[in-house]
């Protein structure tokens, strides 16, 4: 039994950074879109979704990234459920090139949310058999931990949520939570290494208005570097996310 859910896709220019690379908001985009439409092909639509007044939200991201695809490369990706328990969902995704080499892995987690309690649900015997939850996770035994220090601060950012970043769960997309990280590493890190890992946790929810503060740590180790981006609400200074990535020169 074929448990993925699979479609081509093609890296267009405005996907791509000054070096021609896909940025790593526009491969969340692409995951985000190819998961939503596993769910479509599953009788979970958006709209099904929105009537049970239910929603998929994403808890965690980790990424490991082997080469990013380049402008005007053609990817083949791959997701599906690993696993399903009580409320979370394991969600794997493979990317491969045009000659079948893999090229990025990732695995995230998903809680099933109740729009109007705003608050967890326990995922329905008839939608895991919908998923068709069953092959190997893409990264066995994934803890999404992140480096918990935070010594050597380099950036303070504090910016306004607009309208346009956030999606019909009526909160801030996850992929602006990438942009606004990736945004954070230096421009020395960002233009001469490549980012080789990528990680980032949801915490909680941010709206349209809402005052943020991004708090940017870097971490040296040989011929790698870490960036750790912690996302604030810069008038509760309550956690949003947390974001880091591994860059290697």
């Amino acid at each position: 039994m074929d448990f993925k859910f699979i479609k081509n896709a093609d890296i267009s220019y405005y996907m791509t950074d000054r070096n021609g690379n896909l940025t790593l908001s526009a491969l969340t985009g692409f995951f985000q879109d190819i998961a939503i439409e596993h769910s479509d092909s599953a009788g979970y639509t958006v709209n099904k979704l929105l009537e049970l007044s239910l929603g998929w939200v994403i808890t965690n991201y980790h990424i490991i990234i082997y080469r990013m695809p380049v402008y005007g490369e053609k990817v083949n990706i791959k997701t599906w459920s690993s696993s399903l328990k009580h409320f979370l969902a394991e969600r794997s995704f493979l990317v491969t090139d045009s000659n079948g080499n893999d090229i990025i892995r990732a695995v995230s987690m998903w809680s099933l949310i109740n729009l109007v309690k705003r608050k967890p649900e326990a995922i329905p015997p008839e939608m895991e058999k919908a998923y068709n939850v069953g092959a190997a996770s893409a990264i066995k035994n994934e803890k999404y931990r992140i480096l918990n220090n935070r010594d050597n601060i380099i950036s303070t950012f504090v910016m306004t949520v607009t309208r346009s970043q956030t999606d019909t769960n009526g909160h801030t997309n996850n992929i602006q939570y990438a942009a606004w990280a990736s945004d954070m590493v230096p421009d020395d890190i960002y233009n001469n290494f490549k980012c080789i890992d990528f990680k980032i946790n949801f915490r909680a929810e941010s709206h349209a208005n809402d005052n943020i503060v991004l708090k940017t740590y870097q971490y040296n180790n040989d011929n790698e570097v870490n960036i750790i981006t912690d996302i604030l609400n810069n008038d509760t200074e309550k956690i949003l996310c947390t974001a880091s990535s591994v860059w290697r020169n």
